[in-house]
């Protein structure tokens, strides 16, 4: 009976921890838990998120993947009760600027690019870091929709 106590509270002790990990493969934003989000943990974060829509494992995402990884993305946020804000469509719109070198895929070179472009357009005050009420505000303006 001891030994189950003992393992129960253990397990208590180590459960908040546990939660407050980012879940495997995923990248955290605040990689080192100041508060802020640099650029350089941005763009690790982000590239790792866009990334993760590469099917295939061939390091780039396709434009057949990203659509794909769009239409879920959509999908989630409408089972959240929340609207994309933008033009909707496909994503071939958006595939097509992102395709900077025009070779049909994302490489972590357009990702990164793509990650320096939106931290400029988060980070409202300039001062070269993400506030967490910079980054909640950012999350608001691509998420419209009520509850």
């Amino acid at each position: 009976m001891k030994a189950y106590l003992i393992a129960g509270a253990l397990l208590a002790l180590t459960a908040g921890a546990a939660c407050a990990q980012p879940a495997p493969g995923k990248a955290r934003p605040d990689a080192n838990g100041d508060g802020k989000v640099s650029l350089a943990e941005f763009k690790t974060s982000r590239t790792a998120q866009m990334l993760r829509m590469d099917t295939n494992g061939d390091g780039k995402v396709s434009k057949a993947e990203f659509q794909t990884g769009m239409a879920a993305r959509k999908a989630r946020a409408e089972g959240k009760g929340k609207e994309m804000k933008g033009k909707g469509g496909d994503g071939s719109r958006m595939f097509g600027m992102l395709d900077s070198n025009g070779d049909g895929s994302l490489d972590k070179a357009e990702l990164g690019k793509m990650a320096e472009r939106r931290f400029g357009r988060m980070d409202a005050d300039g001062d070269g870091v993400l506030s967490a009420a910079e980054r909640q505000s950012a999350g608001q303006g691509m998420m419209g929709g009520g509850r």
